[in-house]
């Protein structure tokens, strides 16, 4: 049920609206590089990257990463388990057209003293032509993916900034993995049957096994994360129909079934549907859970056969039970 794009993206839209974030940089040491102005390194909250921010950017709140929501900017993080060079051999032309985006350039590069893949792609959207810099770097057994997003306008001051950012990232700033929690606006607690696996960006991801590697055909796989996008929500039932027809990993949806519901005390909605897996095509059992709260939207997917629904698809409930946003009274 993965697919080679990561799953955090599936969580919003990118760039159609920025949220100001707490914080200044103005205390921070100010470093020049390669005649950009950079601030001093910050590990990325719940990965091991560390990113020399362009001045201006300050950690984001909905999501792992940078932004300035003045310059309608941001960097985002992701870390994926698996080898660097299998995205790398997947960062296709096409493969960026099937996400709306067109390729301006791929060049190699690297990074920290890995081999990397530097591209520079063009997107349309709502809020008009955006430009990016998508890093692809890492090893055998985990890639990280650092993507800078800015207006096309500003490609010769913010966009050379958030470049120099990419190409200046340390990509295993400790030996191990942070706690999975670290810097994320929610908690679940985990299950006898759902065992937090890892995290992809700000998206948390709970297995039967524990890990994020691929297990039996019929596994069941659990999500939850917070939208990138401040998204207003007018119809939550139309809106959680529509989400779910957005998720990347299934297509076919049929046979939904939902009801209203709260989360933590938030109005939701929660839905199951069938599917079928859209890369092995096999059927599949989905659930999902959409809360909107201030910032856009908490969203919970599981996924297992239908086989196994029955007794999963409850263990899913009983998890999203444990939610709670933190500082929340």
């Amino acid at each position: 049920m993965r697919t080679m794009w990561p799953a955090a993206l599936d969580v919003g839209l990118t760039n159609k609206r920025f949220r100001r974030c707490p914080g200044s940089l103005t205390a921070v040491l100010l470093i020049l590089v390669g005649g950009v102005l950079l601030a001093e390194g910050q590990r990325v909250a719940g990965s091991r990257v560390i990113v020399n921010p362009p001045t201006g950017f300050s950690p984001a709140r909905q999501f792992a990463g940078f932004e300035n929501v003045d310059a309608q900017s941001s960097i985002m993080v992701t870390e994926l388990p698996g080898p660097a060079a299998v995205m790398q051999r997947g960062m296709t032309k096409a493969a960026l057209a099937s996400r709306g985006m067109t390729l301006i350039e791929s060049a190699s590069a690297s990074v920290d003293g890995e081999d990397g893949l530097l591209l520079h792609v063009r997107q349309a959207t709502p809020s008009g032509e955006f430009l990016k810099w998508m890093l692809i770097a890492g090893d055998k057994a985990r890639t990280v993916m650092i993507v800078g997003t800015y207006p096309a306008a500003s490609e010769a001051t913010v966009g050379e900034a958030i470049k120099a950012s990419l190409l200046g990232a340390r990509l295993g700033a400790t030996a191990t993995a942070p706690d999975p929690f670290e810097g994320l606006s929610f908690r679940v607690t985990p299950t006898t049957r759902l065992k937090v696996a890892g995290r992809v960006g700000d998206l948390l991801t709970l297995t039967e096994t524990g890990s994020m590697a691929p297990s039996r055909p019929d596994a069941a796989w659990y999500f939850v994360g917070h939208s990138f996008a401040n998204v207003a929500i007018n119809d939550l039932r139309a809106f959680s129909e529509s989400r779910l027809n957005q998720t990347t990993r299934t297509r076919g949806i049929s046979n939904v079934q939902g009801q209203h519901t709260q989360l933590n005390g938030l109005d939701a909605y929660e839905l199951e549907a069938d599917a079928k897996d859209a890369r092995t095509g096999r059927p599949v059992r989905i659930y999902q859970v959409i809360a909107p709260d201030q910032a856009g939207y908490f969203i919970v997917q599981g996924f297992v056969s239908p086989a196994r629904a029955g007794e999963m698809v409850a263990e899913f409930r009983a998890l999203t039970g444990t939610f709670r946003r933190t500082g929340h009274d």
